[in-house]
């Protein structure tokens, strides 16, 4: 079900809700947040926009097939995870970098914060796949 409400709501819901997500998905390695949750996040608004829309504009927003998106957030993840071995550290150890920026701010970098990226993009691709195989299933 799709009202005109809905589909003009969605061209400020759509843009907020990713951005917001992002945030939240990079502001996890300090505060409470985190991949997965702004994987939820994005995969919620993502829905939503699916709701209003219908699947064929999903397919267009998407850059590739949820697959490929969980493939690549594994693969992220996995390769964050074991880049300190070759090092001769430990399993998962993060590393923390500080850039400073024009006007006296700095930047605070953990490499955790790839490990989170990876997670957000498995926790979207399998949302995202999981409800456009429901929305197949109900319109068959």
């Amino acid at each position: 079900m799709s009202t005109i409400i809905l589909r003009i709501s969605m061209s400020l819901i759509l843009p907020i809700g990713l951005v917001f997500a992002l945030y939240m998905a990079f502001k996890g390695h300090n505060e409470p947040g985190g991949g997965f949750i702004g994987g939820l996040m994005a995969a919620a608004t993502l829905a939503i926009f699916r709701m209003s829309s219908g699947a064929a504009e999903l397919d267009k927003l998407l850059p590739c097939h949820p697959r490929v998106l969980v493939s690549l957030g594994l693969s992220i993840a996995l390769a964050t995870a074991v880049a300190p071995l070759f090092v001769g550290e430990g399993l998962l150890r993060s590393y923390l970098w500080d850039l400073n920026l024009p006007f006296g701010e700095s930047l605070h970098i953990a490499s955790a914060m790839f490990f989170d990226v990876g997670v957000f993009l498995v926790v979207v691709g399998i949302c995202v796949g999981m409800i456009s195989r429901f929305s197949e299933e109900l319109e068959l």
